[in-house]
């Protein structure tokens, strides 16, 4: 993702005219010392939290195993011979499910694995390959890890300055809108795209042939069972859409229009419907803001803190850092959608 320079001023310029309620010492205190205690958890035991991570791993792959070879036999039975509607509903399920479940594989193989390193941690030789694995798994969405990795932890060391790999603070709608059209995801209509650099590196090139395998080997199943348009439909029209697009909603509004400290910049959408939805699952980032003032937990633990620091909070803070339930993220996007450009536009007329 590339520095938009206009944008950091912006953001700096927001930010220097909007009054945020901030943790108080108290609050802050309490926040690092339950983050500590969930830390320390996680490290006295690891073989729950191998054991929670293989989990979430079978879960995803076997989930997309399902989705893939035997969910069209119960929209559609065996055989080639379907409907062209049939076939494009089944399609329509089919490849969105696989698309979200594909998104959810990358942010947890991306930001918990090649990020954090946090996945199966240790210096064990199974430890460093189980590591290695979960590291590159997001390569069968065609994501870069260490393209990836690089901008992320940036985003941690230098939150809200020019160095910050994922500038995030405030995004133009525009820089949204253009990955909105078809196959943004590998065409670089913007460069608002954290998942893989803008040219064809290396790491990129190995992905994609990761990738293709991963599809291809479904690709050919699926034909042979239900016939060849189903997976056409599938991994054309909806794949490269899907997941992708939740992922450009998800980090078009985690910081935007938020403060430029790392410990105020960020909001968490919750665990409820939106926040498991654009956060890619529970292993995914729904609790954002959670993540930036304890990076060192892993997933399961940023939910527990998540309610812990809710009851912490007063009814301002909430605001701020957190989602009104069932409306509250439609809510948020719409001001997402008008406030930056309204703001960009006061501020030229003033200069």
């Amino acid at each position: 993702m590339i520095l938009r320079h206009e944008e950091l001023a912006l953001a700096r310029d927001y930010a220097s005219r909007r009054t945020v309620e901030a943790l108080t010492r108290e609050q802050t205190k309490l926040v690092m010392d339950r983050g500590r205690e969930l830390f320390h958890w996680y490290k006295d035991h690891m073989a729950v939290h191998y054991a929670i991570n293989i989990g979430v791993v079978t879960l995803l792959l076997g989930g997309d195993y399902l989705i893939l070879l035997h969910l069209p036999r119960l929209l559609l039975g065996e055989g080639a011979a379907h409907s062209w509607a049939q076939v494009l509903v089944a399609s329509l399920v089919c490849g969105g499910l696989h698309s979200y479940q594909l998104y959810s594989v990358v942010i947890f193989s991306m930001h918990e694995g090649a990020a954090h390193g946090i996945v199966f941690p240790g210096t064990h030789p199974a430890s460093r390959a189980l590591n290695w694995f979960a590291n590159n798994l997001c390569r069968i969405g065609a994501a870069e890890p260490r393209y990836f990795a690089e901008h992320h932890m940036s985003h941690h060391a230098k939150f809200g300055t020019e160095n910050d790999g994922e500038f995030l603070n405030f995004v133009q709608p525009r820089r949204l809108w253009l990955t909105l059209l078809p196959f943004a995801a590998f065409v670089n209509y913007t460069d608002f795209i954290a998942h893989r650099p803008p040219g064809y590196t290396r790491g990129r090139i190995m992905s994609a042939v990761v990738g293709l395998s991963y599809h291809g080997a479904y690709g050919l199943v699926m034909a042979d069972r239900f016939g060849a348009v189903l997976p056409l439909l599938s991994f054309v029209l909806f794949l490269p859409h899907v997941g992708f697009f939740l992922d450009r909603l998800r980090q078009f509004s985690e910081h935007n229009l938020m403060p430029l400290d790392n410990r105020e910049g960020a909001r968490s959408f919750g665990v409820g419907f939106w926040g498991l939805l654009i956060g890619g699952g529970p292993w995914g980032q729904p609790c954002h803001w959670v993540h930036h003032l304890v990076a060192s937990v892993p997933w399961y633990q940023q939910i527990r803190l998540h309610f812990y620091i809710k009851g912490l909070l007063t009814e301002t803070q909430k605001r701020q850092f957190l989602l009104q339930p069932v409306v509250g993220y439609p809510k948020l996007l719409l001001r997402l959608w008008t406030e930056p450009n309204r703001f960009a536009a006061q501020r030229h007329t003033a200069v």
